[in-house]
């Protein structure tokens, strides 16, 4: 009973006979399989020698920031004490184009000002005349408004 249970009814797809000789390769197969490898490993091998040239160079450059960075720092924490130096007599400081139309704005501005200011004290007093003299008070008028509508309004 126990070989009817475990007997495989299944068919075999290979054979069970031995294979007394190996598989032949194709050896233009095997010799092309070869020099692609060794290709590939030359193409890691130069991919490689770049990136390390690459990271090499980035070190140098990172390493000479810094130093300019260290340099600049030292600058800043000791200036270079510099002699005493008379000053000169006479530095001259011009001013922009800029700075001369606005100067000459303002000058102008103040001259109108100047010539204008009688016109200016009459109209001050002008507005300051009505303002002592006591206002009538005006009458009321009545409110007119519209009589409102009460109840239910029809929908047209």
């Amino acid at each position: 009973m126990a070989d009817t249970q475990t007997v495989d009814t299944t068919q075999q797809a290979t054979s069970q006979i031995p294979v007394t000789m190996p598989s032949q390769k194709n050896p233009k197969r095997v010799a092309a399989g070869k020099a692609i490898a060794e290709k590939r490993r030359l193409a890691r091998e130069e991919q490689n020698k770049k990136i390390a040239e690459a990271d090499a160079i980035m070190a140098n450059e990172r390493l000479r920031k810094a130093q300019e960075e260290a340099r600049k720092a030292e600058a800043v924490v000791e200036p270079p004490v510099e002699p005493p130096v008379s000053a000169p007599a006479a530095e001259t400081q011009t001013l922009t184009t800029t700075q001369w139309l606005s100067i000459t704005s303002i000058i102008v501005s103040l001259a109108a000002i100047y010539f204008k200011r009688e016109e200016i004290k009459g109209t001050f007093a002008k507005i300051k005349a009505p303002a002592k003299t006591p206002t009538k008070a005006p009458a009321k008028e009545p409110v007119l408004s519209a009589p409102k509508k009460s109840g239910i309004r029809p929908m047209d």
